[in-house]
Parts: structure tokens; C-alpha cells; sequence
């Protein structure tokens, strides 16, 4: 596709052409100019004339560079304003350079007293919630709700009747006796009190 004929538009990371695919789709368009290469962040210091290939190749960029300010990220400076301005109860880093990460960690907590955390990958972060929802249930209710609504029994295939658990002519089943007092859930809308949806009650 680099050497195709014809305009094309090309979109290749890393977008800073500091290496991988951009950085070769570089090296073969530069020379050229009637190709363009825009850059969404901002430019390195300094604007390349050339690019070394290896010890002894060289190559002039000729073609046209312009600069987009399209990119996501921020410096921590950036990170703390918006710290500041949001005011969040927790905050959790989740991109960057872990020395760099543990440094602004430091700095949130320090200097805002905000909770933060830099997790690694596969890392699992527990939040402690402030907000609590209010329920109301009977005994009764809570009672079949922590016991087994289940039991195992025997069972004769030809007949269907219910033998004895040391009958060797039956075979061991699963039988549901749902005697739990309600099911459900519950809904919480802004203040108003819990309010219980879709009930289905048992026997």
C-alpha cells in the first residue's frame, strides 16, 4: 500500500512518528513533496531535514508537515486542574509511565487529600462507596432467603413416585420446594423510598 500509485490517506501510529509503522511509511513518503504529514499533539523540538536509514543511508524530508492539536492527553498539571475542578471523591491512573504514575499518585493525594490509585494491568482496584440504600424486610422474608429452597430425593423412573433414599430400584433427583416469601428487586429513584418492582410470590 506505501508504494501504490495514486493519492491515498494513510493513519499509522504512534502518531509522534518516534517509531513503529508511522515512523517506516516516514521514511518512504518524506522525500517526497507532494506528500503531507500531519501530526495530531505537538511537534518535537526541533523539525527533522533528515532521517538517518542506517550508518551510511540518509534521506532528506522534503515533503510538508502540519501540526493538529487533536491529542488526547495532558501533562499533570493538567490532571491536577481538573482534580481541582471536579472535585472527585476517588481517582484512579490508569495510562502513563508507572515512576511517573506513583509521582502524580503522590502529588493528588498530597496536595488535593483526593484518594488515588495507579493500578498495574490486571490489577483490580476495590472504591469504598459513600452511598448507602435503606431497605426494609421481615424476618420471615430474610429467614428464606438465607435457607435452601432445594432438597434431593429418589425417585422411580417408571412410575414417578417418591421411594426411600436407600432403594435401590430409585435414582437420586433434584427437587425444588420454593417456599421463599417473595422475589424481586428493588428500586431506588433520586430521595423517594425504596419501592419494590416485578414481585413474584412464592407459596
Amino acid at each position: 500500500m506505501i508504494h501504490a500509485p495514486g493519492p491515498c490517506v494513510l493513519f499509522a501510529t504512534p502518531g509522534m512518528i518516534s517509531g513503529g509503522f508511522s515512523l517506516e511509511v516516514f521514511k518512504h513518503w518524506a522525500p517526497s513533496e507532494l506528500n503531507l504529514i500531519t501530526l495530531p499533539g505537538q511537534l518535537m523540538s526541533g523539525r527533522a531535514t533528515t532521517i538517518d536509514l542506517d550508518k551510511d543511508t540518509r534521506i532528506d524530508v522534503r515533503c510538508q508537515i502540519h501540526q493538529l492539536s487533536f491529542s488526547p492527553h495532558t501533562d499533570s498539571k493538567g490532571i491536577m486542574d481538573l482534580a481541582k475542578f471536579l472535585s472527585p471523591k476517588h481517582i484512579v491512573l490508569v495510562h502513563g509511565e508507572k515512576p511517573k504514575m506513583a509521582s502524580l499518585k503522590a502529588k493528588i493525594e498530597t496536595e488535593l487529600g483526593i484518594p488515588c490509585y495507579d493500578p498495574c494491568n490486571n490489577e483490580t482496584v476495590s472504591v469504598p462507596s459513600t452511598q448507602y440504600v435503606k431497605a426494609d424486610a421481615s424476618d420471615a422474608f430474610l429467614r428464606a432467603c438465607s435457607s435452601p429452597n432445594f432438597e434431593f430425593s429418589k425417585r422411580r423412573h417408571t412410575e414417578g413416585e417418591y421411594l426411600g433414599l436407600d432403594d435401590p430400584e430409585s435414582s437420586q433427583c433434584l427437587h425444588v420446594n420454593d417456599e421463599r416469601v417473595n422475589h424481586g428487586i428493588l428500586v431506588l429513584e433520586g430521595s423517594k423510598r425504596v419501592k419494590e418492582m416485578r414481585s413474584l410470590h412464592g407459596k
